[in-house]
């Protein structure tokens, strides 16, 4: 007997300690965690930098709005924001003007409007068609185009919008700001990824021209005679290589560079290039301009040698006709 009650009293002694541990392991748990109300901060402040971040776009003439009050279809209008920055609806007697404000400032004032026939009127402004602040691009880029400057547009953002250059561009672009005053920067494309301060931010108005590269002509005797483009500082040598080298019948003491001058281009200059010399000091290797002509000539012995070889083969084909019609 009384060992079942010694025994019925170490068990209620253990129970005790083991509550005791997990009444104390829960406050714990409950110390080191966050709150409710901490858990939700995170999202509160997600959502509101989310919200603060793509409204802060400024309408402007020719943005088109659509207007909608709650529980009141006959309010919901589409308008456009008029010339003089300004729009107009029914039951206000005055024109509103919006030119400058965000979506959520417009929202505000026309809540404040209508409140003067409706109560606690619930307003909702959303911009259908940016038209205000626009920027374009043109020139050797795969689709021409004007965009809404909806949000912060770089120079390549544009570019890369248009679906990047063709391969008749150029390594410059022409910035053409028209806001305030005319003005204009001529951009080398590689710059851009060396310098970022070049990756312009673009402004309303905007105009980006993409020019052509230029070419340059390489004939004569010459693997590959042809035209070909100028998108980088090109010498002679390095012309005549993309043209598939020299043959070996070639003057190359007396290639010939044909370069356009002049303010229309009309007049021509010939200047004698000696490869040799070019070989031996590269500084005399001239810089290509658009549209330069670099003829290759043929040596006078191997020309004299090929027109001796068609006059033999010539007459002794007509021999042999000759022989055989006998």
């Amino acid at each position: 007997m009384i060992h079942h009650k010694f025994s019925f009293g170490l068990c209620m002694v253990v129970l005790f300690c083991l509550s005791s541990s997990f009444y104390a392991l829960a406050q714990q748990t409950a110390s080191n965690s966050p709150s409710a109300a901490d858990s939700k901060a995170p999202e509160v402040k997600s959502s509101d930098s989310k919200s603060g971040k793509g409204n802060d776009y400024h309408i402007g003439p020719g943005d088109v709005l659509v207007i909608e009050v709650a529980g009141e279809p006959d309010l919901k209008r589409k308008v456009k924001v008029l010339e003089q920055g300004t729009i107009q609806l029914p039951y206000i007697a005055h024109d509103l003007k919006v030119a400058g404000l965000t979506e959520h400032q417009v929202n505000e004032l026309l809540r404040r409007e209508f409140t003067s026939i409706l109560k606690e009127p619930q307003v909702t402004v959303f911009i259908e068609e940016y038209r205000a602040r626009m920027a374009s691009i043109a020139g050797a880029v795969n689709l021409p185009k004007q965009v809404p400057l909806t949000r912060e547009i770089r120079l390549y953002d544009l570019i890369s919008q248009a679906g990047g250059l063709t391969e008749k561009a150029g390594n410059v672009i022409q910035l053409i700001h028209t806001r305030p005053t005319d003005s204009i920067e001529v951009i080398n494309l590689n710059d851009i990824f060396r310098k970022p301060e070049l990756n312009r931010v673009l402004q309303d108005g905007d105009f980006i021209n993409v020019p052509e590269a230029g070419v340059f002509y390489v004939s004569g005797n010459v693997n590959k005679p042809g035209a070909f483009p100028l998108k980088e500082a090109t010498r002679i040598s390095q012309a005549i290589a993309i043209a598939g080298g020299v043959m070996q019948d070639s003057k190359k003491k007396e290639v010939v560079l044909v370069r356009s001058e002049g303010p229309d281009q009309t007049e021509t200059t010939k200047q004698l290039v000696n490869l040799f010399e070019i070989e031996k000091d590269p500084s005399k290797d001239i810089i290509l301009k658009p549209y330069d002509v670099i003829l290759v000539p043929e040596s006078t012995r191997a020309k004299q040698t090929r027109t001796l070889v068609q006059t033999f083969a010539g007459g002794l084909a007509s021999a042999l006709g000759w022989g055989l019609l006998r």
